[in-house]
C-alpha cells in the first residue's frame, strides 16, 4: 500500500472535527483528557492502517483568556521511506464556563496543561487489520519468484555444493 499525497490528503482530513461534541458542562482537566486520549488512540489506529507509523505527539490545554481555552494536539508519523508527516488540529474558542471551577482556575494559573500522546495497546480486534495492511505492502515488496512460490507452495530446487569424493589408490 503505498503512501501517496491524495491518501495522506484523506487520512488528515479524518481529524478536520475531532473536537466537535467533545466539551460538556462542568468538565474536569481529566475528564477531558480521558475523552481526548481515547478519541485519539483511534486516529493512531487509522493512520497506522493506512501505512503509517505512529511516533509522538501531545495534546494541549490551552489558556487564551478570562472567558476562553481552547485544545490542540499535534501527532508525527512516519511512513515507510522514514518520511515524517505531522498531524494537527486545534479547537475553535471555547468558554471557560464549561470546565468545572477548579479546572478552571487550575487552566488559568498554568496556562498550557501538557498530555504526551502514547501509542495505544492494540486490541486483539485491531491488530489483525493492522498487520494485514502491513503484509499486503509487504506483499507488493516480493520478487516475483517469491510470489510465486508462495502461491504454488512449490519450493525452488535446492542444489547442494558440490563434493569431493575421495580419490584413493588401490
Amino acid at each position: 500500500m503505498a503512501i501517496t499525497k491524495q491518501s495522506m490528503n484523506m487520512a488528515f482530513e479524518t481529524v478536520k472535527d475531532f473536537f466537535k461534541n467533545l466539551i460538556n458542562p462542568n468538565m474536569k482537566i481529566e475528564d477531558i483528557a480521558d475523552v481526548v486520549s481515547s478519541r485519539l488512540d483511534d486516529v493512531i489506529i487509522e493512520h497506522e492502517k493506512k501505512g503509517l507509523h505512529y511516533s509522538a505527539g501531545k495534546f494541549y490545554i490551552k489558556y487564551i483568556d478570562e472567558k476562553n481555552f481552547q485544545l490542540e494536539f499535534e501527532m508525527f508519523f512516519k511512513d515507510d521511506e522514514n518520511k515524517w508527516h505531522k498531524l494537527s488540529n486545534e479547537s475553535e474558542l471555547r468558554e471557560m464556563k464549561l470546565l468545572e471551577v477548579g479546572a478552571a482556575k487550575t487552566l488559568e494559573k498554568l496556562k498550557i496543561i501538557e498530555f504526551p500522546i502514547s501509542a495505544p495497546e492494540f486490541s486483539p480486534e485491531i491488530k489483525p487489520e493492522i498487520e494485514k495492511a502491513k503484509a499486503a505492502k509487504i506483499e507488493t515488496e516480493k520478487p516475483v519468484e517469491e510470489k510465486i512460490d508462495e502461491m504454488t507452495g512449490v519450493k525452488p530446487l535446492q542444489i547442494a555444493p558440490p563434493v569431493q569424493l575421495d580419490k584413493t589408490e588401490k
